[in-house]
């Protein structure tokens, strides 16, 4: 067998930000351009092709078995996900400096590189027009409905997970929270309170694919502010700034979709009416010029109104969103991929994290850099 390193050719050591990086020589001129819990991200020039890429070196990968399940994860969603044209992030290599199993410790991913993301652009302020809020919601949807199709939930969506380039391409990053749908109870804590979805604080352990359509509501009423529309301070005053907005649910609907506790609990606070989302989201005009200057059309607020309802079952599928006719400019349903459902046999699987540690060393042995990767090289010669 011949190892993982060897294949990549010579490498070097480096150390970028306050990490060590031992990389192949094609990687070069270094950058650290983000750090998390569970990964740093660097921004090199891949020499063999001329363009930049995103190299996401993972922190403690195996350290514990839950570690190592995450990092399994990741690597097959990533793997399975990888597509040229589905608005989400792509994987080009996955490398280990490590010659063998017993030394396996430290993994890399290298993706497709996007220049900015979607928080850093609303951090100035700058109000966005009608059309560019339509193509974002609709390409985010465009993305949903790909990654959905998999059975596959994102579930941590928010503006520092989505990739923009300057042509307004939109790349759905950062899986390190996803999962497939599963028979066995979803984890309570994932996405940033902000975007996250009330049936996840209310009903941990029955969730589904709606929560990522609420994260893309929450987007989109973003957008239109340009400041989050929930952010709430802990997980009470979450529910309080929501109901604000939505207005408090009545008595059938929570014990439908809450645990028994939480109905209870929400059934005693204040009920508040739902705010008029015309006011908040419609079209604001300057006084003088009386040009549009924010907001979005009637078909637009109809659109964030539902992708917004507090029950999960009254919001649509990204596939019925996109049918929307708020984003009938930009909808094909020809044009938007699919994929068959992902089968994923070590899903629900307990293992020890070296187990874990063996299935993803031989998911690295087997990778192969996916055949388009080179075509674009040719497209964009």
């Amino acid at each position: 067998m011949t190892s993982i390193s060897s294949e990549q050719g010579e490498w070097y050591t480096v150390s970028c930000g306050n990490c060590t990086f031992t990389l192949p020589g094609r990687y070069q001129n270094l950058v650290v351009i983000g750090q998390g819990t569970y990964g740093i991200v660097l921004r090199a020039i891949d020499i063999a092709t001329g363009k930049y890429v995103a190299i996401k070196k993972l922190l403690r990968p195996f350290q514990t078995h839950i570690h190592a399940k995450r990092t399994y994860r990741e690597l097959k969603l990533l793997m399975y996900l990888n597509h040229p044209d589905a608005q989400v992030v792509q994987l080009y290599n996955v490398f280990t400096p490590e010659q063998n199993i017993h030394d396996f410790q430290t993994l890399y991913f290298v993706l497709n590189f996007v220049d900015r993301d979607l928080n850093r652009i609303l951090l100035k302020r700058i109000p966005f027009t009608e059309q560019l809020i339509k193509i974002t919601i609709y390409s985010l949807l465009r993305g949903l409905k790909f990654i959905h199709s998999a059975g596959v939930l994102h579930r941590d969506l928010k503006p520092m997970n989505i990739g923009i380039d300057g042509n307004s391409n939109v790349t759905i990053l950062d899986f390190g929270l996803a999962r497939v749908a599963s028979t066995n109870p979803p984890t309570a804590y994932v996405s940033t309170r902000w975007w996250r979805a009330p049936e996840i604080y209310l009903n941990e352990t029955k969730y589904d694919e709606k929560v990522d359509i609420w994260s893309v509501g929450c987007i989109m009423a973003e957008l239109i502010l340009l400041t989050p529309l929930f952010p709430g301070k802990d997980t009470i005053d979450q529910l309080n700034k929501i109901f604000d907005i939505t207005g408090t649910p009545d008595s059938s609907t929570l014990q439908e979709i809450c645990a028994p506790e939480a109905s209870t609990y929400i059934s005693r606070m204040q009920s508040k009416p739902k705010k008029d989302f015309n006011e908040l989201f419609g079209f604001k005009y300057d006084p003088l010029t009386e040009t549009i200057i924010s907001g979005v059309s009637p078909e637009g607020i109809d659109l964030l109104d539902r992708l917004l309802s507090f029950d999960p079952r009254q919001r649509p599928t990204a596939e019925e969103a996109l049918s929307h006719p708020f984003l009938e400019l930009y909808h094909d349903p020809m044009e938007e991929p699919t994929i068959e459902p992902m089968i994923d046999e070590h899903q629900d699987a307990e293992y020890t994290k070296e187990q874990w540690k063996s299935i993803v060393w031989q998911m690295v042995e087997e990778f192969l850099p996916p055949s388009w990767v080179n075509q674009d090289l040719i497209d964009d010669s």
